[in-house]
């Protein structure tokens, strides 16, 4: 196995490319914004006193990155039982769901030194760092062809959590890292559990991840590293807990109340031709060149495995991957409205799909992968050139 220098070294090319194509994204998404990082926030005029001077404050509605901000600019308050009420829950600085995403504003607000003029810079550089580090694990895989690399790291999920600053691009990195050390070793050991934990400090759905995984191992009777998994779960609970003593609520439970029966709205997507437009349109082409291609392709290498290779590696993420796949096909008809949303909401779904997809590498699927590779760059760049009026804090 190559090691990360030696890899760096031999695969110089690819990683060139891939530095320039994150700068030309970046550029042209922060140049109407006078190359200010704050824009990529997506703040509105709701977001109160919090803001820092010459941040780009939009005339449109916030997207979830105020959110994430929001709870940067809260973690003192959060370890400060005395200031839960008076400066958390009476204040509502953001809505509770946005707390369970924990682990990035967290990260943001120590490289920041709490700094809130400088969230601008550490959200994007971890972001950036992220999807670097995801590349780089795929391209130093042994004999892997480099589209499996920018197919991740450019992927829906990726460019769509920087153009916003979500937790996305972590999520890629945590996944992506833990599954290249599970399929080859296929136990679980003190930095798996790290990179879990993690993970399910980044996003919530991350912890259907962790359960999916405790369940192939009581299958195959790994008790040891089952009872491993307890930790991450721990982890996740201890965070739902502490956001309920705070405000009261479990963030979870709304997360589980954004799913319908399966299939229906991605059918009403296609059916209501009235309603087609560039979001919808959006989110119809990742489910015509991403969603249902690998859910057919998924259960094809299944079936193949199953013929020919019983019991392999390859069958954990198989199981995976379809579990995944047919929650979001599970999500509601507003989550279906744009890419923006379902392309980022089951993240899992890439990193599943491009870590089979090595062990296999068929023409199928590469052109899978080509698919990810193409919708994630239209979406960024889509997104780049939607530009919002805006205006520089302090406001009148």
């Amino acid at each position: 196995m190559l090691t990360a220098p030696s890899a760096v070294a031999s695969h110089w090319r690819p990683i060139a490319l891939f530095v320039a194509a994150l700068t030309i994204l970046m550029a042209l998404t922060l140049a109407p914004y006078g190359g200010n990082p704050s824009s990529l926030f997506h703040i509105d005029r709701t977001i109160g006193p919090v803001i820092p001077p010459h941040t780009v404050v939009l005339s449109v509605p916030a997207y979830d990155g105020m959110q994430y901000f929001q709870v940067a600019y809260s973690i003192p308050s959060m370890f400060s039982p005395s200031a839960w009420k008076e400066k958390l829950v009476d204040a509502q600085p953001t809505g509770v769901y946005a707390y369970q995403r924990f682990l990035l504003p967290l990260s943001a607000f120590i490289l920041a030194s709490g700094q809130e003029s400088l969230f601008q810079y550490t959200f994007l550089l971890i972001n950036l760092a992220a999807l670097l580090g995801t590349f780089l694990l795929i391209l130093r895989r042994p004999q892997t062809h480099s589209l499996y690399a920018f197919a991740l790291a450019l992927s829906p999920a990726a460019t769509i959590g920087l153009h916003f600053s979500l937790a996305e691009p972590l999520t890629l990195f945590l996944l992506t890292a833990f599954l290249l050390r599970f399929v080859e070793r296929k136990r679980i050991d003190p930095l798996d559990v790290l990179l879990l934990s993690a993970a399910v400090l980044s996003r919530e759905v991350n912890i259907l991840f962790v359960g999916f995984t405790l369940l192939w191992l009581l299958w195959k009777k790994q008790w040891r590293d089952a009872a491993l998994l307890l930790i991450p779960i721990a982890v996740f609970v201890g965070l739902q807990l502490w956001i309920m003593a705070i405000f009261g609520q479990i963030p979870f439970f709304m997360s589980t109340a954004k799913h319908g029966f399966p299939f229906i709205a991605p059918l009403q997507l296609l059916v209501n031709v009235h309603q087609y437009n560039r979001y919808t349109l959006s989110a119809i082409a990742l489910l015509l060149l991403f969603v249902l291609p690998t859910l057919v392709q998924v259960l094809l290498d299944m079936q193949k495995s199953k013929d020919h290779i019983p019991d392999t590696k390859l069958s954990f993420i198989h199981l995976l991957l379809l579990a995944f796949l047919l929650i979001m096909l599970t999500t509601p008809s507003y989550i279906w409205g744009s890419i923006t949303s379902i392309g980022r909401a089951i993240t899992p779904v890439y990193p599943l799909f491009i870590v089979g997809a090595m062990m296999h590498d068929r023409l199928a699927h590469r052109l899978i992968a080509g698919s990810i590779l193409l919708l994630g760059l239209g979406a960024g760049i889509g997104l780049a050139f939607s530009v919002h009026p805006f205006a520089f804090s302090p406001l009148a």
